[in-house]
This record gives C-alpha cells, structure tokens and sequence, in this order.
C-alpha cells in the first residue's frame, strides 16, 4: 500500500513539475553581427537583440534556447524545424514571405555604403563601375545588387561574405572598395576604428521597399500563428513600454524604432 501511495505521489509530482515547465523557443540568429548579436571574450553571446529578445521571452513566459548559424542556413533550418524563429536583423521581403511568415516590424535601419574618404563613391551607381562591393550571403544587400545593378550591365563587382567581419577585413586592406550594410552595422564598425582609418559613409541612404522590406521582423515557420501572435504581443511590449528605446540608445546615436 505505501508503494502505491508514494507511487502516486511521485506522478503527481512530475505531472506537476511538467505543468510548471516553461515552454522552450529555439531561436536562430548570428554569432558575428556586431552590435546586434556577437560573442564576447569569453565565448558568452551578447548583442541588442539578444537583450531585447531574452526581455521578451521573458514577457512571454517561454525559455529563449539562442541556436547560432550562418545568415544563409536561417530559412532552412527553420523550415526544417531546427530551431522556431528568427531573430537576426532579417528585413521583411515579399521574396521571404513566400518562405515563412513574419512578425511585426522589429527595427528599422537605412541602408548605406561605406567606402575611404576621397575615393569619390558615392550612393550613384557610375561611382562604383569598376570597383568591388562586399556584402553578406543570402541578404537583401547581395539581393540589390543582383537585381538593380547586375554585373553585365552596371560594370559593378559583387563580393560574398558569409561573415560582415571579413568584409570589414578586405575592404580595410584595399582587396575590395566598398560595403554595402544597413547603417546600423556600419556605424558600429566605423566607431570602432573604422572612422580612424579613413572610412565613411558614402553619399546618400540608398531606399529600395521592394528590396529591402519594411524593416527587419521575426521568422516563424509557416502557420505557427500561435508563436507570431506571442512575438507580435512582444514586440508591442518593448516598444511601448520604453525598453527598447533604452537599450537602443545604448547601442546607437539614432533611434531604429518603427515610426
């Protein structure tokens, strides 16, 4: 009889135990997108969106499990069910929403150039015929240059990164003469040495909705109403109740919050 007593007791326990268990999100994003998502010296992940995003989870009552990979392996392993969203500064597109569904719009962030002061680039296309632009696998950045400013007709270079940091990398060696990168990027890597070295902005944000989206959102697989319903209730939070400002101005001179 005492078997069966603390038998029951024990079931009762973990069926309780279980019931209290919070809900894991695996959430894909980068390792190597400074000042979004980066790793510190001792391996530990950090970044705005790392912050603002663990705010959230926390607000939706669900364990973050952060799942770190390359920009152009995201999709896939979301459409694979390797992971349950995306949160690594990935624009809303109608070319992706074909893919996955979105969230509301998280930031937002012009797009510019960076090149050495005095090179004469500047955001008009004949500034660039000739001269090499790095931008990163898979992004609405190669996706511009792929579609408005094709190789065969511009006379403009395009290199792959798979990584923004071995952009940064060649373009202060001379191996390619300029970058293509939200500006968000490009400021922190300019005001951390970048600025010292030479480099600027170059001419004017360059604007393009059917590129570039909206802003960037947070993927989920198709379907998962429930997962972006929560993620949209999330967002919602932390823009209204002033957090994101908070951490926003942490990180930029500028505000990236959707007007």
């Amino acid at each position: 009889m005492k078997k069966l007593v603390f038998s029951a007791l024990t079931a009762l326990t973990l069926i309780s135990t279980a019931s209290h268990a919070q809900e894991v999100v695996r959430i894909g994003t980068l390792a190597d997108y400074a000042p979004f998502e980066y790793k510190d010296a001792s391996g530990k992940l950090q970044g705005m969106e790392i912050e603002i995003g663990n705010k959230m989870c926390a607000s939706m009552k669900v364990t973050c499990q952060w799942v770190t990979m390359d920009f152009d392996a995201l999709i896939p392993a979301l459409k694979a069910r390797q992971i349950d969203a995306v949160l690594a500064q990935m624009s809303r597109t109608a070319e992706r929403e074909k893919s996955v569904d979105f969230s509301r719009i998280f930031t937002t962030a012009p797009v510019h150039l960076v090149a050495k002061k005095g090179s004469g680039i500047s955001n008009q296309p004949a500034t660039l015929r000739g001269k090499t632009v790095g931008v990163q696998t898979a992004s609405t950045h190669e996706s511009y240059f792929r579609n408005r400013l094709p190789t065969s007709s511009s006379g403009i270079n395009v290199k792959v990164y798979q990584s923004l940091d071995s952009a940064w990398l060649d373009l202060e060696s001379g191996r390619i003469q300029a970058v293509f990168a939200d500006s968000t990027v490009a400021h922190d890597w300019l005001s951390k040495g970048g600025q010292q070295a030479g480099f600027a902005l170059a001419g004017q944000a360059i604007s393009d909705d059917a590129i570039f989206g909206a802003g960037t959102a947070i993927a989920v697989r198709k379907g998962d109403s429930k997962l972006k319903a929560q993620f949209d209730q999330a967002i919602l939070g932390v823009h209204k109740d002033g957090s994101f400002q908070a951490v926003n101005k942490r990180y930029f001179p500028f505000s990236i919050l959707p007007q």
